[in-house]
């Protein structure tokens, strides 16, 4: 028999809800939060019980929460996914219709990137081909101000003048990214191997846009930063997991968008192999 959506279910959801996504230790300091709140017993281990209640109930209404990894430094995230919505105009009750289009162009911008991420001067460049393309105009300053508030809601990630698509724009976007990008979005070789986690509550992500491309020719072998790092940790002639060829990227000490903090990135990690992308609108 289903467990009753409770008190401390419901201020679980929305506290999710509200914020976007939540780190896991932030959810679980959430979670301890709601259960003292409402008397509710505490059992650190039941966290996955709770979350899978909660699912439950909000099922039938094609939500579901689920829990996916930065791309940046490997830190766990959760996230309440629409499951059925698959255009991103499901953003519109936050943006203007200008706004999207100019995020649809962000996307294709950081999906045709090797490496995931698109510099700042290039996204705010979009908007002449904004206008060139669809006759809409939108300033730079106005760009800016838009790249702002994605960043503030947790749909982009921004670091040191480059731009990235956030774990919740992953996970709340799954089916617009799969859709559209049918060709373009790889999945990482190692999380397929090791990685994966298939329940309802654990959702480790396949399809990603940073990360390692293996610079063979021949092979279209793509891990995360921090796949990457601790597949090649304690290997001292790294090679490609998939075609054995040498990995020529920097794997040590990768932090946030995958440059290196203790040692200077390699040109091969920033000038990927480069593919010339038809235009998808």
């Amino acid at each position: 028999m289903a467990t009753a959506m409770t008190d401390a279910h419901r201020m679980f959801l929305q506290s999710i809800m509200t914020h976007g996504a939540l780190k896991a230790r932030e959810v679980k300091a959430l979670y301890k939060k709601c259960c003292e709140t409402f008397r509710r017993p505490l059992e650190h281990d039941n966290l996955g019980k709770f979350v899978n209640e909660i699912n439950h109930h909000v099922g039938p209404f094609s939500m579901m929460i689920q829990k996916g990894v930065s791309e940046e430094d490997g830190v766990q995230y959760y996230a309440l996914v629409n499951m059925m919505e698959s255009d991103i105009t499901r953003l519109a009750s936050d943006y203007t219709e200008t706004e999207l289009e100019f995020f649809k162009k962000v996307l294709d911008l950081i999906v045709d990137s090797d490496t995931g991420v698109a510099s700042s001067t290039d996204v705010l460049n979009l908007t002449d081909q904004l206008y060139e393309e669809q006759n809409r105009k939108m300033r730079k300053k106005e760009a800016e101000d838009v790249i702002r508030r994605m960043v503030r809601d947790r749909w982009l990630n921004e670091h040191q003048g480059e731009i990235s698509l956030s774990v919740r724009g992953i996970l709340e976007l799954k089916p617009y990214l799969t859709d559209h990008y049918k060709e373009d979005i790889r999945q990482c070789c190692l999380c397929e191997q090791i990685a994966l986690k298939s329940s309802a509550v654990s959702y480790l992500l396949k399809i990603f846009c940073q990360g390692q491309l293996c610079q063979s020719d021949s092979c279209e072998a793509k891990m995360h930063y921090f796949c990457a790092n601790r597949y090649f940790r304690d290997k001292d002639q790294p090679r490609c997991p998939r075609c054995k060829a040498e990995w020529d990227h920097m794997v040590i000490n990768q932090g946030a968008n995958g440059h290196s903090q203790t040692e200077e990135t390699p040109a091969s990690q920033t000038q990927g192999r480069k593919r010339k992308v038809p235009s998808r609108h």
